[in-house]
Parts: C-alpha cells; sequence; structure tokens
C-alpha cells in the first residue's frame, strides 16, 4: 500500500487521508476493467498489436490518455494512426474484442473478494466505459452479477469518463449523494470521472504508466489494512 505524492494529492481534504479511515461509505462504485479483471491490460495489448500489423504505434503520452477511455475515443484516435475509416478500424477491433473477452476473465488480486465483502453490508455498483454487452458478459464471468445493485455502462449516459456522468448515475442507482460513496478506479480517466463526481476514491493503478489521482492509492485490492477496514462496517442493507 501506498500514497499518492503530495504533489499529486487532492486538493481537498478527504476521509480517505486517514488508513484506516474513521468514515465508512454509504455506497460502493467500482470500475471493471483494470480494477476487477484485467481486461484493460487486453484491450491495450490488442490495440498495439492492431497498430503494429500496420506499421505504426502510439507515442507515450497519447497511450497513456488512452487508457480507460471509451472505445470511441480509442477507435478514433487508432484510426488516425492507421489512416483508415474509423467505422472500419471499430469493426475490426470490437469484433476481435468481443471475440475473446468472455474466453479467459482474470481477476485482479483481491478483487472479487473485496467486492462481495462490501456488497454484503452496502449497496454496491459498477461504472464502465464498457458497452452494455460486453460488460454484462465480464460481470457474469466474474460471477458477480447477482451481487451488485446496479452497473451503469456506456450506454446508460450522454458522456463517458472522464466526464462524471457514469458515477452520477450509479450513486442515483444506489440512492446515495456521491460525497458519500466510496469509488475504486485504476486509471487516470476513470479517476478524473471519479473526483468530478464528488466521489471519495481509492486508486488501484494496474497498468504501467498510470498515475490516476486520488485521496488514497493501493498496490492491489487485497491490501490487508482494506480488507479489516471492510470487515468493521457495520450493515446497512
Amino acid at each position: 500500500m501506498s500514497t499518492l505524492p503530495a504533489d499529486l494529492a487532492a486538493p481537498d481534504a478527504s476521509p480517505l487521508e486517514q488508513w484506516p479511515p474513521r468514515w465508512t461509505p454509504a455506497a460502493v462504485i467500482f470500475d471493471c476493467d483494470g480494477l476487477l479483471v484485467d481486461t484493460e491490460g487486453q484491450w491495450v495489448i490488442l490495440q498495439d498489436a492492431y497498430l503494429a500489423r500496420h506499421g505504426t504505434a502510439l507515442d507515450p503520452a497519447t497511450r497513456r490518455t488512452l487508457t480507460g477511455s471509451a472505445a470511441e475515443l480509442v477507435i478514433v484516435t487508432l484510426a488516425e494512426a492507421v489512416g483508415k475509416d474509423p467505422h472500419v478500424v471499430g469493426e475490426e477491433l470490437l469484433q476481435e474484442h468481443r471475440a475473446h473477452i468472455g474466453e479467459t476473465l482474470t481477476p485482479l488480486p483481491g478483487a472479487i473478494e473485496a467486492l462481495r465483502a462490501m456488497a454484503a453490508v452496502r449497496p454496491v455498483a459498477v461504472a464502465s466505459n464498457s458497452p452494455r454487452d460486453m460488460l454484462d458478459t465480464k460481470l457474469a464471468g466474474l460471477g458477480i452479477a447477482d451481487v451488485l445493485d446496479a452497473s451503469i455502462a456506456i450506454e446508460d449516459v450522454e458522456r463517458p469518463k472522464p466526464a462524471p456522468d457514469m458515477y452520477l448515475a450509479a450513486a442515483r442507482a444506489l440512492g446515495a449523494d456521491p460525497a458519500d460513496c466510496l469509488g475504486f478506479e485504476d486509471s487516470e480517466t476513470g479517476a478524473d470521472a471519479a473526483r468530478a463526481a464528488g466521489l471519495q476514491l481509492i486508486a488501484v493503478p494496474s497498468i504501467p504508466g498510470q498515475e490516476p489521482v486520488a485521496p488514497r492509492r493501493l498496490d492491489s485490492l487485497a491490501d490487508p489494512v482494506l480488507t479489516d477496514w471492510i470487515a468493521g462496517w457495520e450493515a446497512r442493507r
């Protein structure tokens, strides 16, 4: 477990600055890809392989910005890089991604255990930039669809992350004020969305080069202090 450097810390005081916090959330909202399951890494590998087949690559700054972004932005950026129509690139990329998305779903360390522990005592949602069909496939494959109170996919909001819409929609679905919600994110794009929505945020980056800004940063959801903190939450279901 580690905290962000002082120059990256959130400007407003957060109860998460104390670890473990004395505060407990009214509800919890998780990202999916790169946080609960290693599909974000697979998606990045697929993109880079696609670019390599076309004899090009993204510069590090562009790659960093795209991680966690909506598929539409990824597709437009890659289409520009390879000089092809975005609709063609989109069909090629998403067809390949969909073909393999349900084959090997590898949960990230502690992810499913932490989510289930929180869902036992608090309302829990997943908010993802994934299309609905792909999100539902992942949630079912991870065996967590039955414990979630809500899931928000990209079709459910006007603007994807990094806009706050997705987290605001999830908080509404859980009947909670965003400021009383605990969010978990792995990417800079997702962290920007959660902070803009006013959530208390824990960052758990899983892809090298991502430095999401949050008042608390963990190496994994298997963090023992996190586990002990959750175990002390009183049931509010």
